[in-house]
């Protein structure tokens, strides 16, 4: 039976103040609200902002330290270890960001055309490369994506697709003064296109932690495996497994295992091996295209 809600409205007739309510009551009020409501809520208000000295957090934390523990698997938190310096919030921010689906957030370079989904890009041919970066962060745990790659004519697999660490190839970095015209972030280095290095290296944060794989890709043309930190050359070997992409037409797995620091490469489905070890920190996923092709990208599981 419904209770008649007239009393309850009662008490909140003019002259209720915040202060007058319970904790745990406005606790669960906020926990309705996304990471972003109960950010904006802690700005708003002193009562849900500001942790006051009977408490263990505010009150917008403490909502969105329940939602967390509440609703986070296993392999979530394992992908989600919590920084020193970061609020509940901004847990509760990142689990969101895991569920979403991916999508290319930054594109650089002269080669891309529209774009109907977020999750894809064309790219046609000409100019040079071209470079489109999720924005997603990973930082622990394992993640897997699988990048389906359509080509529009017979030419070479001019495709680098990888991992590269949280950066902006825009920002502060000109695209013709700079890359000139050419973005293509895996030959970087102090020895070649030096000013780029430079810019590419000062974004470095302590969450990029001790690795110097600062960027990684399978190269679908010969499937050799190139990787960079940005000072010395990039250097492209060979690896066991190592097959080139082949067709027309594909899919490229890959799996990043920061709990072992390994880059594992799938082609059609099926496991070529592991490509690079090393890694740790926070990386990024990104593709590097130089030929007329379509590449999309989508969250997954590896294939068993």
């Amino acid at each position: 039976m419904v209770q008649p809600r007239d009393s309850k409205r009662a008490r909140l007739l003019p002259g209720t103040t915040l202060d007058a309510l319970d904790n745990d009551l406005l606790i669960q009020c906020a926990s309705y609200l996304d990471a972003g409501g109960l950010a904006q809520l802690g700005r708003t208000s002193a009562r849900f902002g500001i942790r006051q000295a009977c408490q263990q957090r505010s009150l917008v934390n403490e909502a969105a330290h329940q939602r967390f523990g509440q609703s986070a698997t296993d392999e979530e938190r394992a992908c989600l270890s919590n920084y020193g310096d970061e609020s509940d919030v901004g847990l509760y921010r990142a689990l969101e960001l895991l569920r979403r689906p991916l999508c290319f957030d930054e594109l650089a370079g002269n080669g891309f055309g529209p774009r109907e989904h977020p999750a894809s890009v064309t790219c046609s041919g000409h100019g040079g490369y071209s470079t489109a970066m999720s924005g997603h962060v990973m930082r622990g745990g394992m993640h897997f994506v699988e990048f389906t790659v359509t080509n529009h004519e017979q030419d070479g697999h001019f495709i680098h697709l990888g991992v590269i660490r949280p950066v902006s190839l825009t920002k502060g970095i000109d695209l013709n003064t700079d890359w000139g015209g050419v973005v293509n972030p895996v030959p970087v280095s102090s020895r070649y296109q030096s000013p780029i290095s430079a810019k590419l290296i000062s974004q470095r944060t302590a969450k990029w932690g001790d690795s110097n794989v600062h960027c990684c890709t399978y190269y679908c043309h010969d499937g050799r495996c190139s990787w960079t930190d940005w000072d010395n050359d990039v250097t492209a070997s060979d690896w066991e497994g190592r097959e080139w992409l082949g067709g027309s037409s594909g899919t490229v797995g890959l799996l990043l295992d920061l709990n072992q620091g390994t880059l594992s490469v799938f082609k059609n489905g099926r496991q070529l091996g592991v490509m690079k070890d090393g890694f740790g920190g926070e990386y990024c996923w990104f593709a590097t295209v130089a030929s007329f092709y379509t590449i999309s990208m989508s969250r997954g599981r590896a294939p068993n």
